[in-house]
């Protein structure tokens, strides 16, 4: 179960990305161009609607445009595809024709708000229109326009003149063909409005409005009832409009994106099975591996080299005499040879560090906290640390690969960073389809491939390594397992306490190990002799465990002061409330 809890965190998580287009969509729908300044104005505005026995309406509007200024290369007409009449199907305008002053004109199709408006940009941006006035005429069609009405009719509610034209309209002529004769008519002006025109032709297929003087984001809506029955909306989705970018537009899809991640997650999981290795059981052990540093036993155990590994190699050296620690002040600790000859006799990992230290011919060294240079100078010593425990562990036959090796992480950030993408691709302006859910395909495999991040998932150990595991494991829980379960006689072996110290703080149970010692002795625990005298505890209840967590806080202070340094340089509006909402304006 708790391999699991990592991969449905990271789904929940991409899940909640997937949902950005859908709120983007949903949104505001009241934007579409962003245009604020708006020098032209429409004279005369002229639309004729024709609705077909099945719902399908063509559209043609021609607008005799005032241009005042030499700076417009033309206008631009939008349309929202979301209409709260019909919630599950799509207002698109498809087959655009559109012209100006007799002659075709050089057109642009955009979109905005994750795919929600549908823009025309009408002019060519290398050509600016002369002054005076110009006549576009803009043909399109849209699908399922007839929505259910009162009882087993129809209705036609639609903004014929929709809320998002940016321009003032000194007069329009609408004339709308219906497949019915209309009942019951309404003619609005204005967002929300319940009257303001007449629509002449009711009992007739034909309704006529006439309007004057609307001011810019006025909309002119008809709403009519019809006596046929609402023809099958081909275009209809199998869900909202509004989650069209994140599910796409038809149940096939979106089922090949499900069987897809699910077969992505089943990829990812395999694949990460590899890198897995079965504990190999951890019998008790007294005393650490013979021949083995704190770092190598700590990569051996958790396959990573860290601060507090870095530490108990200083610890260690100290313990066997070679390294002096003492504190100076409240703020540094000093690092000082005693014994150059006494290095060979420690491992070979441990044995790296006075050269990288900078101590390698005699010498001492400062770590003093929040200093970039003493920082510098850790960071590279803990690097070569970690780099020399590779190489040791690899060279002994130790550890091997496994699986993919390193590929398999980068695969795994390849696929994060390509399921956050196909996520949010709806919401670019020009995209090939909109399905946000297709990030789920590699999201998934990223997901349930995360163990391929692990430190030590591109190796495995060896059967030599396991047992060297395994006699380290056992070590391990000597150290950290209470004395209600497990007691260390500690009578008369009072040094092994502080023999231990470093071998703790590397495989990370040093307070465990300080509070085992003051449940068996009923004392705090001694201080070293290889601790300088700098370092006095604070309190009666302070001990060992807190100069360790002095020391560890001084090396981390200092890199972090270090790592700080290097990140551093391191137009328009929706209906007004019927379909065919939009507008548009100049550009």
């Amino acid at each position: 179960m708790k391999r699991l809890i990592v991969p449905l965190v990271v789904l929940a998580v991409l899940g909640l990305v997937t949902c950005i287009p859908f709120l983007v969509f949903a949104g505001n729908d009241d934007t579409a161009s962003g245009q604020t300044y708006e020098p032209t104005r429409i004279l005369d505005y002229q639309g004729l609607f024709r609705v077909d026995d099945d719902g399908d309406l063509q559209v043609t509007e021609t607008l005799v445009v005032d241009v005042p200024t030499n700076d417009r290369h033309g206008i631009f007409r939008f349309w929202d595809g979301y209409d709260r009449n019909a919630p599950r199907v799509p207002r698109e305008a498809e087959e655009i024709v559109i012209s100006r002053d007799g002659r075709t004109e050089p057109w642009l199709e955009l979109s905005q708000q994750a795919g929600r408006f549908q823009v025309a940009r009408i002019g060519d941006a290398n050509t600016l229109l002369i002054p005076g006035q110009h006549t576009y005429v803009i043909k399109y069609q849209m699908d399922d326009v007839l929505t259910p009405g009162d009882g087993d009719g129809s209705q036609l509610y639609w903004d014929l003149i929709p809320a998002g034209w940016q321009q003032q309209i000194d007069s329009a002529t609408l004339r709308v063909e219906l497949p019915a004769a209309a009942e019951a008519v309404e003619c609005m002006v204005g967002v929300g409005a319940s009257g303001g025109c007449t629509a002449e032709g009711e009992g007739t297929r034909t309704l006529t409005v006439q309007v004057s003087d609307l001011a810019a984001h006025t909309p002119v809506t008809v709403r009519t009832q019809l006596p046929t029955s609402v023809p099958e909306a081909d275009s209809a989705l199998p869900w909202p409009v509004t989650w069209s970018p994140v599910l796409g537009g038809s149940w096939l899809g979106l089922l090949g994106v499900l069987l897809g991640s699910i077969w992505a997650g089943v990829t990812g999981r395999r694949w990460a099975n590899l890198t897995r290795e079965q504990d190999p059981g951890f019998p008790l052990q007294y005393a650490p591996p013979p021949g083995v540093g704190p770092a190598q036993a700590a990569y051996i155990l958790n396959e990573r080299v860290s601060n507090e590994t870095y530490v108990a190699s200083l610890m260690y050296a100290a313990e066997r005499g070679v390294l002096g620690l003492e504190r100076q002040g409240e703020r540094s600790w000093q690092v000082t040879q005693r014994d150059p000859a006494g290095w060979a006799q420690l491992d070979p990992v441990t044995g790296s560090i006075p050269l990288s230290l900078g101590i390698g011919s005699g010498g001492a060294f400062v770590a003093e906290r929040k200093d970039v240079a003493s920082g510098k100078v850790l960071k590279g010593s803990i690097d070569q640390l970690g780099t020399e425990v590779k190489a040791w562990a690899r060279g002994s036959g130790l550890v091997t690969k496994a699986g993919l090796g390193g590929g398999g992480g980068f695969l795994v950030l390849l696929a994060a960073i390509a399921a956050v993408a196909l996520a949010l691709m709806p919401l670019a302006d020009d995209v090939p389809f909109r399905l946000g859910a297709l990030g789920l395909v590699p999201g998934a495999f990223a997901a349930f491939g995360v163990p391929m991040l692990f430190p030590g998932a591109s190796t495995k150990r060896t059967a030599t390594g396991r047992d060297l595991w395994s006699r380290i494991g056992g070590f391990h829980r000597v150290l950290s397992t209470p004395s209600s379960v497990d007691r260390f006689n500690f009578s008369g072996r009072q040094e092994l306490y502080t023999a231990f110290v470093p071998w703790a703080v590397a495989l990370g149970c040093a307070a465990e190990w300080a509070q085992k010692y003051r449940t068996e002795m009923g004392v705090e625990p001694p201080q070293p002799g290889y601790i300088g005298t700098g370092y006095v505890a604070g309190a009666a209840t302070a001990g060992f465990d807190d100069m360790v967590g002095d020391f560890s806080a001084t090396v981390d202070s200092a890199i972090s002061a270090y790592q700080a340094t290097q990140s551093s340089s391191s137009g328009g509006g929706g209906g007004g409330g019927g379909g065919g909402g939009g507008g548009g304006g100049s550009w």
